[in-house]
């Protein structure tokens, strides 16, 4: 029975989203309005020819009105903000129900249809010329608590329609691009980088280098967690961790005796969670545009700590003197900084980027504050031990 319900409402919902259904809907929503103004009128105790005549021309204005709204004025010049053109198209909606009415009113008093109780109130309008009845002030502040009642609901509901709907694309988009930044960053885990990993790894197994199994595991790791494991909002900070230091493990392979990298931890990493993929693009460019821009006494250091809710993270690097000067930050930098402020409050982290050119020195500092650990993660879902390489 719930699966016919579910079935049944996608169904509804496809036939609904086509152009004949589309129609259908309009037509089932006008017939409610016209149902209603009738019921309205019907109370005037008014014969039916004069019933079904206030409703007529109501039910025509409020049409009218309600799709030249729709179709003109607010795709092609309110949401182009032209402003005095929209005051003028509001303007020409009163004045179409206002036309609307004054014709209604002259036809029942030319046929004597009007009854005594209905006859002032028409004649309100109808004394004096048809300038007098529509255009001037007189006319318009009588006729304005009408219109505010007949036809501004439907055209309001229309705009409140199109800000939810707008407002809900908005959101569809930022979780798409919540989504590519991850994927972006997952795609920072460069072919160059790979490319000479998975070299070396050659020449290991050609070599029968005892580290080769390790190393492959680190690989391993490594892209098993960037491609299935960090599309959660949160994944527990260890596990961000351990993916830290398989990448490098593999850039100690990489560089061997050549870069000195030193790495220290502490804290309770398992009782925390963070965002996905926050601190890689940090130590990937002390690597790219530090070390790579030298390798003569090169040195990379990173510190991690854990401690009341709140990370401390620092990355520092070298960088040659004789290396192109790069501004602090680059794209994979600026894509964390958004995916920071998009994810946390402002007050929830501090990021600060410095370049010391007398001590040749790039550093970064994050505090953030940390999500506490979930009731209780898989032991399957564990990324696999790491082995040190010395």
């Amino acid at each position: 029975m719930r699966r016919w319900l579910a079935d049944t409402r996608a169904g509804a919902s496809r036939f609904f989203a086509t152009p004949g259904g589309r129609g259908l809907r309009h037509v089932a929503w006008w017939l409610l309005f016209v149902g209603f103004e009738y019921y309205v009128f019907r109370g005037f105790g008014q014969t039916p020819v004069v019933t079904w005549g206030f409703v007529l021309k109501d039910a025509v204005a409020t049409i009218g009105s309600y799709y030249f709204f729709s179709e003109v004025l607010l795709p092609r010049v309110l949401l182009r903000r032209r402003w005095l053109l929209t005051a003028l198209g509001l303007v020409a909606i009163y004045y179409f129900w206002a036309l609307c009415s004054y014709a209604c009113y002259a036809l029942l008093d030319r046929y004597g249809l009007i009854s005594a109780d209905l006859y002032s109130y028409a004649h309100r309008f109808l004394d004096g010329s048809l300038w007098a009845g529509v255009f001037s002030w007189r006319s318009v502040s009588m006729g304005l608590n009408d219109f505010a009642v007949t036809v501004v609901p439907p055209i309001l509901l229309r705009f409140i329609r199109f800000l939810l709907r707008s407002s809900n694309h908005s959101l569809r988009l930022e979780r798409e691009n919540l989504h590519l930044e991850v994927n972006f960053l997952k795609a920072q885990v460069n072919p160059h980088f790979l490319f000479n990993t998975l070299n070396n790894l050659y020449m290991m197994v050609v070599k029968q280098d005892e580290r080769a199994p390790d190393m492959v595991q680190h690989l391993t790791r490594l892209l098993h967690y960037t491609v299935f494991e960090s599309d959660a909002a949160l994944v527990p900070l260890a596990r961000e961790v351990e993916f830290l230091a398989a990448y490098l493990q593999l850039e100690r392979l990489r560089y061997g005796q050549k870069v000195r990298i030193d790495y220290q931890q502490t804290g309770p990493l398992d009782a925390y969670r963070v965002t996905p993929l926050l601190f890689f693009p940090f130590v990937e460019n002390a690597f790219k545009h530090g070390v790579d821009s030298s390798l003569d006494a090169s040195w990379v250091a990173i510190s991690l700590t854990a401690a009341d809710g709140w990370l401390q993270f620092e990355v520092s690097n070298s960088f040659s003197p004789d290396a192109p000067r790069r501004e602090v930050g680059g794209v994979g930098i600026a894509n964390v900084q958004k995916r920071l402020a998009l994810h946390y409050a402002p007050q929830d982290y501090q990021l600060h980027l410095t370049h010391d050119p007398d001590a040749y020195t790039y550093r970064v500092t994050l505090a953030l504050r940390l999500a506490p650990a979930a009731a209780a993660v898989p032991a399957a879902a564990s990324l696999l031990p790491i082995s040190p390489i010395l």
